[in-house]
């Protein structure tokens, strides 16, 4: 069980389909957190779907996430597979329909690869999301 966890939880007014579709792109999904992201590898099935990598941030800081899970409009689950100080990462987003809303449920568990820097990293990932993810989300409001 990795020793960090972030657990977010969004209400978005927009339909359950408009919300995943977002999360799925992957150049805006970077922007949850105020980063930018380009997909270099497409999935089977859907270009950012299952299997799929995206590339968060540029030069020597960038790291790779691979899209384990794809469950189309429910549920996308996704790992760092390159780079990155963080080891044994899941990150599950789950979507919920209720009424006009959207509720979105996601988790980013994960250890450090350096010994005490596990804490900073879920708190500047966390004031990245209070930062940039509710304005990004905003604009899918119906």
């Amino acid at each position: 069980m990795p020793e960090h966890q972030i657990t977010i939880q969004h209400v978005v007014r927009a339909p359950r389909e408009r919300v995943f579709a977002a999360f799925a792109d992957h150049a805006r999904f970077a922007t949850l957190f105020g980063a930018v992201s380009t997909c270099i590898e497409e999935g089977t099935g859907e270009a950012h779907g299952f299997g799929s990598v995206r590339r968060i941030g540029r030069g020597l800081t960038s790291f790779d996430e691979t899209i384990v899970a794809f469950d189309k409009p429910q549920r996308i689950d996704y790992q760092i597979t390159r780079g990155s100080l963080l080891k044994n990462h899941l990150g599950t987003i789950t979507f919920h329909a209720d009424g006009d809303l959207t509720v979105v449920d996601y988790v980013i568990s994960f250890d450090s690869k350096i010994p005490g820097l596990g804490g900073c990293m879920a708190w500047l990932l966390k004031r990245a999301w209070d930062r940039n993810g509710p304005r990004v989300l905003a604009q899918l409001n119906s």
